[in-house]
């Protein structure tokens, strides 16, 4: 193996492992396909949604893109030189309960305790007038707290309310930080409506005597929710951000003014890598559109909000280690603020417990490990350096069919934006049904007997456009299904052999079939086909599954499957791949194959079909 001289400490670097041999990148390939018995290591290399290919290691490359330093175009590395202001980003929370006095005192609290601005979904709140606006705001020091709207159905009417709101306080409108959530685009693309892109002009002029309020908010969450890639969230907002640079500068705002104008919010899921690369991408191809629109050189204001698609019903305490990761990579990534979904926002109104935890994730990473203090902690790291250049060139090419096809209100109303969208959340959903994507608590390893948290339920979003797509949501819906059966689904587990040679497969068919709701009947195992179907029988269940060995199935599946059907099984299962004994055990009365890379949700459908339950919950029989 080859070696590199080794440096010492006295030139100022820190020579790591310097006592061992460095080896070649073709050296790491051979040793690699031994491990992996012959196959290429470029086999591991795993396929976006977006066309991108994640190879199982990256190496320098001098041909990368030049990220720059922090605070200097392209503002890759952040906005700011020294980063964020006394090592802090904007702990941002959202606040959505109609009922506005029990909401007023949310507030109070999440301000009492950490949250430095908030976000109103004016919608969800029921806001119908500055009144209201100002009991919701009772209490809040507006000069120090920054308010900014946002809401699915658009319009000025909220952003009105509260520059009311604010001229009828005591605070100088210098003191003033928000943003009036403006984004004709996205209501367009929500609700399947034409876009009034002029709103944006008035906004403008609503907000032009407060220096530190911006009056348009470009929202890609709402295309993100309905199933949107990564690159695809960056080209729509880079093709709104232009509609609306073009709208601003048309009635004579200047460029550097329409700039200052816009926010822009990324949603950031569990892919922690992802969203690092999005937000620092982001800053990139915005800095690429300022600079050849002729404004000066500055950075996107950024707010990432923890993604509502990831969110889940079934088992929502896992949702905590969701944000967890997706405040992890909003910070890491360079936001200025954001915003922490609570645990159980799936379910309902969050209660203060769950507002707590949300709150409390941004401050443990900005208290106790200090996230906040670093520069672009990512920055330097081979696979998030190639990671976002792929998804800024990505996201370009995709923005510019968009221009080419007129900007981006043609594209939504052509339904250009919406047949992408389908197509990467399509791409997204076959994953997830394969469990390729797996979702902890929902597609592996369920707990059908949880009881879930009791909340206020919200009246029901009507979206004619775009609408949310969580994707733990068909397997939720399956579950659901099998809970409200009767009698209750069950499974008969036909373990061949020894506990030791039927446990691991028992144990992940279990898995497999709870996860619709559909419990597993264990034992530990039968030495013969007839006393296999004695036990199913006297289990009382219409469907089993085979478990144990390879060696067992050799001997035992077939006379099992047999049995089993003689015995009255509807559906018998194998769990395993079948090879070459497909032909003989499924004329033996095997009906499917359960194993790695089935379509798990067909499968249980299909299960609860058998069972005479539908997916609404309704009984076939």
């Amino acid at each position: 193996m080859t070696t590199e001289p080794v440096q010492s400490s006295a030139d100022g670097n820190l020579a790591l492992g310097a006592e061992f041999p460095t080896p070649s990148h073709d050296e790491w390939v051979e040793l690699a396909t031994k491990v992996l018995k012959g196959k290429a290591p470029d086999s591991l290399t795993v396929t976006t949604a977006d066309g991108i290919g994640i190879p199982p290691l990256f190496v320098s490359d001098e041909s990368r893109g030049d990220s720059g330093l922090p605070g200097s175009a392209p503002f890759t590395r952040g906005s700011a030189a020294l980063g964020r202001t006394d090592g802090a980003w904007d702990v941002r929370q959202q606040h959505d309960d109609p009922d506005l006095g029990r909401a007023n005192q949310a507030i109070l609290d999440d301000l009492e305790r950490g949250a430095t601005s908030l976000v109103l979904d004016v919608d969800r709140l029921g806001v119908d007038s500055a009144a209201d606006l100002e009991s919701l705001l009772a209490g809040v020091y507006l000069d120090l707290i920054g308010v900014h709207l946002t809401s699915s159905t658009g319009g000025l009417t909220a952003a009105r309310h509260l520059v009311d709101v604010w001229k009828k306080g005591s605070a100088p409108a210098s003191a003033l930080v928000g943003n009036l959530g403006v984004d004709p685009l996205a209501t367009a693309a929500r609700h399947g409506i034409e876009a009034d892109v002029s709103m944006v002009v008035e906004a403008a002029t609503l907000a032009a005597e407060f220096e530190a309020v911006r009056p348009v908010m470009v929202d890609t969450s709402v295309y993100a929710d309905a199933g949107a890639s990564d690159a695809q969230q960056l080209a729509y907002s880079l093709a709104t951000g232009v509609a609306y640079l073009r709208e601003l500068t048309t009635a004579g705002t200047s460029i550097d003014d329409a700039c200052n104008a816009l926010a822009f919010r990324f949603s950031i899921d569990t892919d922690q890598f992802a969203g690092i690369a999005k937000l620092r991408a982001a800053r990139r191809i915005w800095a690429r559109v300022c600079e050849a629109s002729g404004a000066a050189a500055q950075g996107q204001q950024q707010n990432a909000v923890t993604a509502s698609a990831m969110m889940t019903t079934a088992d929502p305490w896992v949702n905590l280690l969701r944000v967890t990761v997706a405040t992890f990579a909003a910070a890491t990534g360079g936001a200025d603020s954001i915003t922490t979904q609570p645990f159980d926002s799936a379910l309902g109104v969050s209660d203060d417990f769950a507002r707590r935890l949300a709150r409390n994730t941004q401050l443990l990473l900005l208290e106790e490990s200090n996230l906040g203090r670093v520069v672009d902690p990512a920055g330097g790291s081979w696979y998030v350096e190639q990671l976002t250049d792929d998804l800024a060139a990505k996201a370009w090419d995709i923005f510019q069919q968009i221009e080419a096809a007129g900007g981006m209100a043609s594209a939504i109303s052509s339904g250009m934006v919406a047949e992408q969208i389908a197509a990467s959340a399509e791409f997204v959903a076959d994953r997830v049904a394969k469990r390729k994507a797996a979702i902890t608590g929902v597609s592996e390893f369920p707990n059908i007997d949880e009881v879930l948290p009791e909340r206020d339920t919200r009246a029901a979003e009507v979206a004619d456009g775009l609408s949310l797509r969580r994707r733990s949501e068909p397997f939720e819906r399956l579950r659901s299904s099998a809970a409200g059966a009767a009698p209750a689904p069950t499974i008969f587990l036909a373990n061949l052999g020894t506990v030791a040679e039927n446990t691991a497969r028992a144990t992940y068919a279990q898995n497999f079939f709870e996860v619709a709701g559909i419990k597993g009947l264990a034992n530990d195992g039968f030495a013969t086909a007839a006393d296999t179907a004695t036990a199913f029988v006297e289990s009382g269940a219409q469907l089993a599954v085979i478990c144990s060995a390879d060696p067992v199935y050799a001997e035992l599946a077939a006379p099992a499957a047999e049995a089993l059907k003689t015995a009255g099984a509807t559906r018998v299962y194998l769990a395993g791949r079948p090879g070459d004994h497909e032909a003989a055990w499924t004329a033996a009365g095997v009906d499917e194959y359960i194993h790695i890379g089935v379509d798990v949700l067909a499968t249980l459908d299909r299960a609860l079909t058998t069972l005479g339950i539908s997916s609404d919950g309704t009984s076939n029989a």
